[in-house]
């Protein structure tokens, strides 16, 4: 990590999604370091191994909720494990392109959840969201 103020984890199993909204955060001007994972496992196992550091700083985690093998959901509950000083070091995000309205009432009933944002992310409003403007 490179000593910025801010990661943004973005976990998504589509490259596509991947590329689309880290373009949209550059162009954000946030200055952040931008970290993805194509899975949801390997971003808490990085979480996990770098837990000392993370806890200095502030963290964005953005959860695709439908993946293959390990959805969003998943995901949380894996990151749930976390001690409580490392999940307190970050807002959770769950990313949606779904329209099923049952996986957006699951995650707006998860108290680690912030709020539900489609995808493409709309920048602005996670900036507002997380107190940046």
């Amino acid at each position: 990590m490179n000593g910025r103020s801010l990661n943004i984890f973005l976990v998504d199993d589509n490259d596509i999604d991947i590329v689309v909204n880290t373009k949209l955060l550059k162009l954000a001007n946030l200055d952040a370091e931008i970290l993805s994972f194509t899975d949801g496992p390997s971003s808490v196992a990085y979480i996990r191994k770098n837990h000392s550091e993370l806890c200095e700083i502030s963290n964005i985690l953005l959860l695709d909720i439908q993946m293959p093998s390990v959805d969003g959901f998943e995901t949380l509950k894996i990151f749930e494990e976390l001690p409580s000083e490392v999940k307190n070091a970050f807002k959770v995000f769950m990313l949606s392109s779904s329209i099923d309205r049952s996986d957006i009432e699951k995650a707006e009933q998860d108290p680690l959840i912030i709020k539900v944002l489609e995808k493409p992310l709309d920048v602005y409003l996670l900036k507002r969201l997380v107190g940046i403007v």
